[in-house]
């Protein structure tokens, strides 16, 4: 009898936490990133994302930069069970951004305030390792400036504006604790 309640006590709190980090991020010029979780029940779990890209790049002597801090909160949904099949996800999120240099001279900054909405696959690869795949997008508030290069400091357009855009195009690598 002890045996079967080690057992459950075990099962109960196994594979509560998680620790991931996004492979395609690190594409996207470097950005360093981190996602916790925390299963809250059979099918919820929390998460906290965090990116961070602080790098400068030099294309042909020209500044090149993706620079940004973001910082997010959520909730996924498991219709099966947490860290394991299909999932849904909403977050709110915070960036800060500087992007210049990649496609124009024209450097765009500011902070983006908004919420997300993702949804995935998560590939049990062993006991305590998954593979996720997935998309998002997300949408809000943007307080811009653009400027007409890099380090002129010419202002061509700033402002507040609405926006959609992709937030996340994952293939993450996570440990399960």
């Amino acid at each position: 009898m002890a045996i079967l309640a080690a057992c459950i006590s075990l099962s109960c709190h196994a594979q509560r936490w998680a620790l991931a980090t996004n492979v395609l991020d690190y594409a996207n010029f470097g950005t360093l990133n981190l996602e916790g979780s925390l299963a809250t029940g059979q099918h919820w779990s929390m998460t906290a994302v965090a990116k961070f890209n602080p790098f400068h790049y030099q294309k042909q002597g020209e500044p090149l930069s993706a620079r940004q801090q973001l910082y997010g909160l959520g909730v996924r949904f498991w219709p099966w069970h947490a860290y394991s099949g299909w999932w849904a996800g909403t977050r709110l999120q915070y960036q800060e951004y500087n992007r210049g240099g990649i496609r124009s001279p024209e450097t765009d900054e500011g902070d983006r305030y908004g919420l997300g909405l993702s949804g995935g696959y998560s590939y049990m690869l062993n006991e305590h390792l998954n593979l996720d795949v997935g998309l998002g997008i997300w949408g809000g508030y943007d307080r811009y400036t653009t400027y007409s290069c890099p380090v002129c400091g010419v202002t061509l357009d700033s402002g507040e504006r609405s926006f959609i855009l992709p937030s996340d195009f994952m293939l993450s690598v996570v440990y399960v604790f």
